[in-house]
């Protein structure tokens, strides 16, 4: 598109694609109305209440996308100037509100405008963290800390309902076609303000969506993937993680290495809660060196290993969400030192004391005889040992066939 010299350059432009209405048009619109769009810099569009001016420009082909964008000028100028980020992010809710009311819920049987929607929902959840910064800070206690994440969840929720009533369009201009779109911006406020139990009904419609599903965007399965598959992750139901963070890292593209590294950061620790450890040369293409000595730590069975490497790289994984996951690797850390117990005594009667000297062997001191027990003890419980305890005799008695089953094959749920 020519570039931009003044506001009727801007009104121009978008009156011009306004007369195309196909897809692609709507994804140059989407630009249009972004605030990450090269035009978004431009001073000549900050504008404070532009819409109510009695000689302005104007969108004459669409009188919503008028109001539209005469809006999108008034959030930019309090962005840009008056650096009001509340004031933008209640103008940007009122832009999805009346993108709801005017488009979606009138215009029937049409769907081109979709990515301008999608645009305009991604924006908001930038500027509801913009604006929560704004009057918080970094006071993770203040009161009001999520009211701005959760009105733009209101505002996405109103649309979502909208475009799952469309029931009567043809497959190619369903508005149906916006549930995973809008449920993955539901994902990541819900995720920011930790709130996913309000996603279930959600993830049940894209269950239940059936042939609907093919006509979903690559890029939002792949990111719906990767949401669902974190979630799983942290509600310990580790096959569905597998599998949900799997299709997400295969069908990402290569070329979006930035985005296939995020994937791994949760798929990594999944995978080695299964049995499966990433090799080094993996770990070094996606710059995630700070996982090497984790895996060689569960590996070897070093627990002392394991606790030097997560305190060494807590502020990493604490930003990443998963150093409590990475924590619980422990046991499987324990569970790897005890096989090598087991196969070094050579009887499936192994003395307790055999597993102190192996502990205090890579460098673990603390662990009394007790808290030994009640390790195995959960080792036992969660099906990673087959075995008994003798408490009487001091001795783990494990099974004679397969006493460390494979973790894989373990019920994880």
């Amino acid at each position: 598109m020519p570039s931009l010299r003044s506001v009727d350059d801007y009104f121009a432009q978008v009156d011009s694609l306004c007369y195309y209405q196909d897809w692609e048009t709507g994804e140059k619109i989407s630009k249009m109305v972004s605030l990450k769009d090269e035009h978004s810099q431009a001073p000549f569009l900050h504008i404070d209440a532009y819409g109510s001016r009695t000689k302005r420009c104007r969108v004459t082909e669409d009188e919503v996308f008028d109001e539209i964008v005469c809006l999108h000028l008034h959030v930019l100028y309090n962005v840009h100037v008056a650096q009001d980020l509340v004031t933008a992010q209640s103008t940007q809710i009122q832009i999805i509100q009346l993108f709801n009311k005017e488009i979606l819920q009138k215009r029937k049987d049409e769907n081109w405008f979709l990515p301008v929607f999608y645009r305009l929902c991604t924006d908001l959840r930038w500027l509801s963290k913009c604006a929560e910064t704004s009057v918080s800070g970094d006071d993770e206690g203040d009161s009001n800390a999520n009211s701005f994440f959760e009105s733009a969840a209101k505002a996405i929720t109103e649309c979502y309902r909208t475009c799952v009533s469309d029931v009567h369009a043809e497959q190619g201009t369903t508005k149906k076609v916006a549930m995973l779109n809008m449920t993955n911006q539901l994902f990541q406020i819900y995720f920011q303000i930790n709130k996913l139990n309000l996603l279930k009904p959600l993830i049940r419609a894209i269950e239940n969506c059936g042939p609907l599903y093919k006509h979903f965007l690559m890029a939002d399965k792949v990111a719906y993937n990767y949401f669902l598959g974190r979630k799983a992750m942290f509600d310990a139901d580790l096959n569905l993680a597998e599998k949900s963070l799997l299709y997400a890292f295969r069908n990402c593209p290569a070329e979006s290495m930035s985005n296939k590294r995020k994937i791994l950061i949760y798929l990594i620790p999944v995978k080695m809660f299964l049995g499966h450890m990433p090799t080094a040369s993996l770990l070094h293409q996606y710059k995630l060196d700070e996982f090497q000595e984790v895996v060689a730590a569960v590996k070897d069975g070093n627990l002392a290993l394991l606790d030097a490497t997560l305190i060494r790289n807590e502020a990493f994984f604490i930003q990443c969400g998963i150093f409590l996951m990475l924590e619980k690797l422990r046991m499987i850390t324990f569970r790897t030192l005890f096989k090598k117990v087991s196969q070094i005594v050579g009887t499936a009667q192994i003395p307790l004391e055999a597993f102190q000297t192996a502990l205090r062997f890579v460098g673990v001191n603390d662990v009394d005889m007790e808290e030994l027990e009640c390790i195995i003890a959960n080792l036992i419980a969660s099906k990673k040992i087959k075995g008994y305890l003798s408490h009487q005799h001091r001795k783990l008695v494990i099974s004679k066939t397969n006493a460390f089953p494979t973790l894989s094959g373990i019920t994880t749920n």
